[in-house]
């Protein structure tokens, strides 16, 4: 009989071995031969069309025509992003690519909470639940959090940074094909290795280990972060030597200096897991690092190296964000500039210090115990003081206007303040020894990943979708159900995990003791309605945008339409 779990498990239909490898290898050459051919229809004439314009301003290269006379200007979304080769339509891909790796990976985890409605596994066996948990968390955090933050940074440094020559877009273009082969890599593998990829499991190559194809995923991540490395370090290039004479250090904005910084925690914490994917790699030919399991906690120490800024990484970004949205809808400037500087810096050299406070319970000693939880407290310094001047700003604003990308800053800075605390509850040693492995740390990152990373996206979104779309505006009502739903959804959800997880429900695992059932109702039902207001949200964008122009096109997060205005950050909006 054909059930839900065959979706996820063709062998079931009696294909096995070589049969099964030669139709899912089918399927997918049939998929990219279908998605190649549509892109070629559509890009060519965008192709011819960027030639003409090229000529008629006497560029002989129609990329370098874009790099020179539009890296200021607004881009608005077309099929030319895959053509031109500025930051804006870089930028642009990484975003609506990153957007639709959001709604692929929020896909899994709403059929996770489905899948929960009883305490024995009924509706997805274990194997697929624990392909379902790998996908979601995996491309949720590589493909979207990053991929959003680089897509916006990408976006609207030209603008912020004045540049009048964008000559890194080779490169950044590049790099967004590396990080796009490897998140579809990622999806492809069906590997089931949670997020860490801890060996010895990563490279059991079985269904009930790592998954068939796990070495597909270990080539996909690690695709992912050469792309990481391209970007990164194309991006520091840009604001070191590319912005104009004009803009000194101290000139430039808040979300300015935060890509910079999360770029520099890139490519000072990823190399030595790059280093540990490598080894795992060649164990899969000639197993000689982690096979016989001497080694784990080695793999353990360089992935939590990276495993803890990537985190942080999925935060700064927006913080910036934060701080060039709301001067917009309060008229004011931040309330204290250098202290934003200083608190997102702060944030990059202590977040790299406490990427032990995961491995509390792995017998590092009481002398790397007390060091960890000591930065693991500290952290919280640069933290309340970027909190602290988002509520100054709001503080002091004469008026503000609840809009909604304002509606989803404030959720947001109330979801990081709860998730900070029970984050920083967890950094204690014997309470982490209690929490350790339960819905807890599932409540306390989703609290801060819902609120921060996923609502200031949307925010921005928001904001620019009038520049997307060349002067569309989308359904407030309809953006206010989304919000609603997203914020209300997310505290359920998360608020059960806190409550479910703090008795002892663990967490990552099928099934669970009858006991906690009510807190596993709670955070199906809270996750179904985060997923309805994603649908609310895709329907507002698709109406919105088949209709006609009816508002300006300027880039909300500058201060004219030129390209070339000042950040809210600094100008304090109007």
């Amino acid at each position: 009989m054909f059930s839900f779990a065959s979706l996820f498990s063709l062998s079931s239909l009696g294909l096995t071995g070589t049969n099964l490898s030669l139709l899912y290898i089918s399927i997918i050459l049939g998929v990219i031969a279908i998605v190649l051919f549509y892109f070629y229809f559509r890009v060519i004439p965008a192709k011819e069309y960027l030639h003409e314009q090229a000529e008629a301003a006497g560029y002989d290269r129609p990329n370098e025509y874009v790099r020179e006379k539009l890296a200021d200007k607004p881009r608005e979304l077309s099929w030319r992003i895959f053509l031109y080769d500025d930051s804006k339509s870089i930028g642009l891909r990484y975003l609506f690519t990153s957007i639709l790796f959001l709604f692929i990976a929020g896909s899994f985890g709403v059929l996770m909470r489905v899948s929960l409605t009883e305490p024995n596994p009924t509706i997805i066996g274990p194997a697929q639940y624990n392909v379902l948990m790998t996908e979601h968390a995996t491309l949720m955090i590589y493909m979207f959090a990053l991929g959003a933050a680089l897509g916006l940074g990408l976006y609207l440094l030209p603008s912020h940074l004045k540049l009048k020559k964008d000559t890194m877009g080779v490169y950044t273009s590049m790099a967004y094909w590396i990080w796009l082969a490897g998140g579809i890599f990622i999806l492809i593998s069906r590997a089931a290795l949670r997020w860490y990829f801890y060996p010895p499991l990563s490279l059991e190559l079985t269904q009930s280990g790592g998954g068939e194809f796990a070495w597909l995923a270990v080539l996909g991540l690690e695709l992912i972060f050469i792309g990481l490395m391209i970007v990164s370090v194309a991006i520091i290039k840009v604001i070191a030597f590319d912005r104009s004479p004009d803009i000194k250090l101290n000139q430039m904005s808040l979300f300015t200096w935060s890509i910079l910084f999360t770029v520099i925690m890139a490519i000072s914490s990823a190399p030595p897991l790059m280093v540990g994917l490598g080894m795992m790699f060649y164990d899969y030919f000639n197993p000689i690092f982690f096979i016989t399991g001497t080694n784990t906690l080695l793999f353990t120490i360089l992935f939590w190296f990276w495993g803890h800024p990537i985190v942080y990484m999925a935060i700064i970004p927006y913080f910036g964000l934060i701080y060039e949205i709301l001067p917009r809808f309060t008229g004011n400037k931040v309330y204290s500039y250098n202290s934003g500087v200083w608190g997102l810096g702060l944030l990059l050299i202590l977040s790299e210090l406490v990427w032990g406070h995961h491995l509390l319970n792995s017998g590092l000693g009481i002398a790397w115990i007390t060091f960890f939880t000591t930065m693991s407290f500290l952290v919280v310094i640069p933290s309340a003081i970027t909190v602290f001047n988002f509520i100054g700003t709001l503080w002091t604003a004469k008026s503000i206007r609840m809009t909604v990308p304002m509606l989803f800053v404030i959720n947001g800075i109330i979801d990081f303040i709860i998730g900070g605390i029970t984050g920083v509850m967890q950094s204690f040693a014997p309470f982490n020894e209690q929490v350790h492995g339960t819905y807890w740390v599932t409540g306390h990152f989703h609290f801060i990943f819902i609120g921060i990373t996923m609502g200031i996206s949307f925010a921005a979104f928001y904001m620019l979708f009038p520049t997307f779309t060349g002067g569309r505006k989308y359904n407030v009502s309809l953006a206010r159900w989304h919000f609603a739903l997203t914020a209300f959804g997310s505290y359920l959800m998360a608020f059960s995990w806190s409550v479910g997880g703090f008795l002892g429900m663990p967490r990552a695992v099928a099934g669970y003791f009858g006991f906690f059932q009510g807190y596993q109702d709670a955070s199906i039902i809270g996750g179904v309605i985060i997923g309805i207001g994603q649908i609310i949200f895709l329907y507002n964008i698709a109406v919105s945008w088949l209709k006609a122009p009816s508002t300006s096109p300027d880039n909300a997060f500058e201060e004219d339409n030129t390209g070339g205005g000042r950040a809210p950050s600094l100008s304090g909006g109007k």
